[in-house]
């Protein structure tokens, strides 16, 4: 026969309401109580029904996490790991982790999520960029959601951000001093607020170090599209086209410096004696490139779980002012940056 709350409630000897205060988390209760009815709990292996907990609590116990779909298929390396350290977080409060994916065209009277449409989850966590629509949709709504690696310019939204500029100026600080002289930008477009501060974290490096009128932007060569293996590709190759004296490219993020990497190596120069390359969120290929790419490592697990941990406090504190929350990150050096 199923454990009961009032089998936990008559063991501990306490009323049926002090162990709904203790399993919904609300309300005071003597921490001596609590720890008994806790062990009681969990010698008793007893797990709330979601649905009971729904009633209960007005909660349903789920959280969303949407992703733009060009995100999943182009990135999905960094954001999965996003949402596995959001899905670790949970656990520890019974949450669920609802993930789908929107198109760029996104209309909410034709594309809600199912779980939205039937108000199934107390909050949205919403990954890199996302269609403003949706943004605004939940905005009105009054459904408490958290930007991860995304902002929108003007509004005050709760954000987990990237210390995306830090990251950028170290890691073109570390080829400046390293000896290269001459070192170029490649990327997809600032419509993603990361790409635009990774840029202006490595023209301020150029600055500090007096080599910012080395072309201006043309060493920057940028695409008004997502970030892929393609552009880093074509964009070094035009680079050096017009650039022959360039002796190492920043890109925007792993993805994109894989392809540097293979564009380089189509012109038959060496890595890094030729070009040193620097790339940025340390995605699990950047390890295993060749040559080991050099990166900014970017803590994917703790941006979830930060992530996690900011949308469960709006939901137990609604007036909660809006909070923006910076992951610090790691410069990793690799084979693709060494001493010249």
């Amino acid at each position: 026969m199923a454990t009961t709350i009032k089998d936990i409630a008559d063991k501990a000897g306490v009323s049926i309401s002090t162990v709904s205060l203790v399993l919904n988390q609300k309300g005071y209760v003597a921490p001596v109580t609590k720890k008994k009815i806790q062990t009681i709990i969990n010698d008793l292996n007893y797990r709330p029904l979601h649905s009971a907990r729904k009633l209960a609590t007005k909660q349903t116990g789920n959280f969303g996490f949407i992703l733009w779909e060009g995100h999943f298929s182009e990135v999905e390396m960094f954001y999965s790991q996003v949402f596995l350290g959001m899905e670790y977080a949970a656990r520890k409060n019974d949450y669920y982790i609802l993930l789908t994916t929107v198109r760029d065209e996104f209309d909410p009277k034709e594309d809600l999520p199912r779980f939205l449409k039937y108000k199934d989850v107390d909050g949205v966590a919403l990954a890199g960029r996302v269609p403003e629509p949706l943004i605004w949709y939940l905005d009105h709504q009054q459904i408490p959601f958290v930007l991860i690696d995304y902002e929108v310019p003007g509004e005050n939204f709760n954000c987990i951000k990237i210390d995306n500029y830090n990251g950028a100026f170290r890691a073109v600080e570390n080829m400046i001093l390293s000896g290269r002289k001459h070192i170029a930008f490649v990327g997809g477009t600032f419509f993603h607020p990361s790409i635009k501060e990774r840029h202006r974290g490595y023209r301020e490096a150029l600055e500090k170090h007096g080599l910012s009128n080395n072309h201006g932007d043309g060493y920057s060569y940028c695409e008004n599209i997502e970030t892929s293996r393609s552009i880093g590709e074509k964009g070094v190759i035009n680079l050096l086209e017009k650039y022959p004296e360039i002796d190492a490219i920043f890109s925007c993020n792993d993805t994109t410096a894989l392809g540097v990497i293979s564009g380089i190596q189509r012109l038959k120069k060496k890595i890094p004696e030729d070009i040193a390359i620097f790339g940025f969120d340390d995605i699990p290929t950047a390890e295993f490139s060749s040559p080991k790419l050099s990166t900014i490592r970017v803590p994917k697990l703790e941006i979830g779980k930060e992530a996690y941990k900011l949308l469960y406090e709006l939901i137990q504190h609604p007036k909660m002012a809006p909070q923006t929350r910076i992951i610090c990150v790691d410069t990793v050096i690799r084979e693709t940056s060494s001493i010249v």
